[in-house]
């Protein structure tokens, strides 16, 4: 026969909510990366881990460097001048996994806005995929992109994703992960409240379901969805 309820029970089940509410917190990664700023002037950014690759930030890169002037007002003659400056490089994880290509573009060290229609003022720019996706976020920082990277991106090679259906997103792993996390731990609450602890079938195993628990959660690591795991570099 199941034990009723007591205060004791209650309070260890407080306690095991709230561990694991505080390890979801703790290994939770950060929507976005901190990068510090590289020098004054146009920093524009191109994220070159995994997830982005697949969404086609590479040719999204190329894209960039054909298109966007050495300074911020098209005159080579203040390529010195470091507040006009325009500096295009590859970076590691941003974030916003799955929504990508995801670019980073920073005047003079600020972070700017996405402010194109229906794109809620991010602080970063999803989805650069196109010739079109270039001009207006440069458009955003001040920048008119070259006169004859007109066919940039025919020349360069169209921004394609090569994702297949079973290659989920970085944020998609995160959200099964806790998904998971809440399979497991809801059953563990119940048998705790209910005086059936490490109960299996008739019998009692001693620490059983704390086993169980930590293994799922040593499982869970390698679901890739950690920030390390998402780098090239990983």
């Amino acid at each position: 026969m199941a034990r009723p309820r007591s205060s004791s029970s209650l309070s260890s089940a407080f306690l095991s909510i709230s561990c694991i509410l505080l390890l979801l917190i703790l290994t939770t990664p950060p929507s976005l990366a901190y990068t510090p700023p590289l020098n004054k002037g146009l920093e524009i950014r191109v994220c070159q881990d995994k997830d982005c690759l697949l969404d086609g930030s590479k040719e999204t890169l190329a894209l960039l460097q054909s298109m966007t002037p050495s300074t911020i007002d098209n005159d080579n003659d203040d390529d010195d001048d470091p507040d006009k400056r325009i500096t295009i490089a590859p970076c590691a994880c941003l974030g916003p996994c799955g929504s990508g290509p995801t670019v980073d573009l920073r005047k003079d060290g600020i972070r700017l806005k996405d402010t194109r229609e229906g794109r809620d003022n991010y602080f970063l720019f999803r989805e650069i995929d196109s010739s079109k996706a270039v001009a207006d976020m440069l458009a955003i920082a001040g920048v008119n992109v070259l006169p004859s990277s007109s066919s940039s991106e025919g020349q360069v090679g169209a921004v394609t994703s090569t994702r297949q259906w079973y290659e989920l997103d970085r944020n998609s792993r995160i959200t099964l992960q806790r998904i998971l996390y809440a399979l497991v731990a809801l059953p563990l609450f119940h048998a705790r409240l209910n005086g059936t602890w490490d109960m299996i079938g008739d019998a009692t195993v001693p620490n059983s379901y704390y086993a169980i628990a930590g293994g799922v959660f040593v499982a869970s690591q390698f679901m890739g969805t950690s920030q390390k795991s998402n780098s090239m570099e990983g």
